[in-house]
């Protein structure tokens, strides 16, 4: 499931957490349910920081640019 899109996981993390929460399962199914929606979880979670990581860097890459160019309008403004 590593290869998994995280809507593909979130999607299976519900049908889980369905399952789980009907409370009619055998133990042992419902122990191995559970410890899939810890992974689908950690997954989801590990994607998503992933995600925020890429988008800091990009945004912090694009107001850097932004900045200088401002810098260099101001500069051609004085002289």
């Amino acid at each position: 499931m590593a290869k998994d899109t995280f809507e593909k996981k979130l999607e299976r993390l519900k049908v889980v957490v369905e399952k789980l929460e009907r409370g009619d399962l055998p133990l042992e199914e419902g122990v191995a349910l559970y410890k899939e929606g810890l992974e689908l979880v950690k997954g989801c979670g590990s994607q998503l920081e992933n995600a925020r990581n890429e988008v800091r860097i990009v945004s912090e890459g694009l107001i850097r640019e932004f900045d200088a160019l401002s810098a260099l309008g101001d500069d051609a403004e004085e002289a």
